[in-house]
């Protein structure tokens, strides 16, 4: 190479130098903002030399300077689907960024395009635009307490589950609830099928609720009744073909959950009862009478001793005790041993495979009996008449 020729290169090495220092000193003032407008829609291109350096060197401190001083975590809920501008236009609202072109880019900054979630979160204006971001990309969740329910528990049985627990609201506030339900909710679910004095009994739902902090005894009423209504298809809450109301089917379906073990044998066991009811016999079920002597044994003591009293143990004299005087009258009515039909209102919450069977018992075997085989596993064995009844029961060593 001459000479010349790398004296010429020289030059155009210079000048190149010369036009990159003199469009890095005054591109800034001209086209700054510009390039800021640019990033904002395709922040990748900060990544870029020389034109990334001054769109970072034009935001100067709206990169890092938070939206205030306070500390105070403020909630805020991004919607499903919102971009990074609608979220930046969302915060600046809030007062929790200071500016929106700061923290579109901050974002990039830290790696988290696209990793902002919808959801709620807390945020202090005291915190930088990547902080803010970083925050944005777990949702808050609220803590929450299990509470556990299953079939075949009556309302009381619920309390006493809720006095175990330390939750948001008094177990007292949901008894008021589920005993004397308040038009909003009776309006909200038309299919409880509920006379005016009705309580809530036997329309709770099941499994594990997780309920939250900030629930109120109302919220968690619905959300009951909400599990209920999902584990019991529509097609089983309402009035049967034979004309049957809901209600009804339900009365029938608590008793057959409480009698039945094996869900092979609800529709059979319901059979029984249905057949009782056609040829003019009372139902005859000894967890009738276990419900009307705890409903009366319940009225003598203080919610806060419910978690200490043991429901559904059959009575020593269990005939004799529900026919005394110490059962009041209105309870009386759940005496099917000595009333006929149905009993006014479930004693329990009923599954939905015990509603199935209330719905369409199986009494095709005109069956008028049935009784539990001792070491059966559950399995039940079914007599016509009371004679065959009364030899079974000596049979399985029951007293006569």
């Amino acid at each position: 190479m001459t000479p010349r020729v790398r004296q010429r290169i020289g030059l155009l090495i210079g000048l190149a130098l010369v036009l990159v220092i003199g469009f890095r000193l005054i591109a800034p003032g001209i086209i700054g903002d510009r390039l800021i407008g640019v990033a904002v829609r395709s922040p990748g291109i900060t990544d870029l030399p020389v034109i990334g350096d001054i769109i970072l060197d034009r935001l100067g401190s709206r990169l890092t300077d938070p939206a205030g001083d306070s500390s105070d975590m403020l909630r805020v809920s991004i919607a499903e689907g919102s971009g990074t501008g609608e979220i930046a236009s969302q915060l600046l609202d809030a007062g929790l960024i200071g500016d929106e072109a700061g923290f579109i880019i901050a974002v990039h900054r830290a790696g988290l395009d696209g990793l902002l979630q919808a959801g709620d979160f807390f945020v202090a204006p005291a915190m930088t635009p990547a902080e803010v971001a970083t925050a944005l990309t777990t949702p808050y969740r609220e803590p929450t307490v299990a509470v556990a329910l299953r079939a075949g528990i009556r309302l009381e049985q619920v309390i006493a589950k809720l006095s175990t627990l330390d939750l948001p609201f008094t177990p007292a506030s949901v008894e008021s609830i589920l005993r004397n339900p308040p038009e909003d909710i009776r309006a909200d679910y038309a299919w409880l099928d509920l006379k005016p004095k009705d309580s809530l009994e036997g329309r709770i739902g099941t499994g594990v609720f997780n309920v939250p902090l900030s629930m109120t005894a109302d919220g968690f009423v619905r959300m009951m009744l909400d599990r209920f209504a999902e584990s019991v298809p529509e097609e089983l809450r309402g009035a049967t073909a034979d004309g049957r109301s809901f209600a009804e089917v339900l009365t029938l379906a608590s008793i057959v959950e409480r009698e039945a073990s094996i869900d092979a044998e609800r529709a059979r066991i319901a059979g029984v009862f249905a057949y009782r009811m056609k040829v003019g016999m009372g139902l005859g079920s000894d967890v009738t009478l276990i419900y009307m002597i705890d409903s009366a044994n319940l009225r003598e003591r203080a919610i806060s001793s419910w978690k200490k009293y043991v429901f559904w143990s059959i009575p020593y004299g269990i005939y004799d005790v529900a026919s005394s005087p110490s059962i009041p009258s209105d309870l009386q009515r759940w005496n099917t041993r000595s009333r006929r039909g149905l009993p006014p209102a479930p004693i329990c919450t009923p599954s939905a495979a015990s509603i199935a069977a209330a719905r369409n018992p199986d009494s095709s075997r005109k069956e008028l009996y049935f009784i539990a085989i001792p070491g059966g596993d559950g399995a039940t064995d079914y007599s016509k008449t009371l004679a065959e009844h009364l030899r079974k029961a000596e049979m399985y060593g029951f007293n006569p």
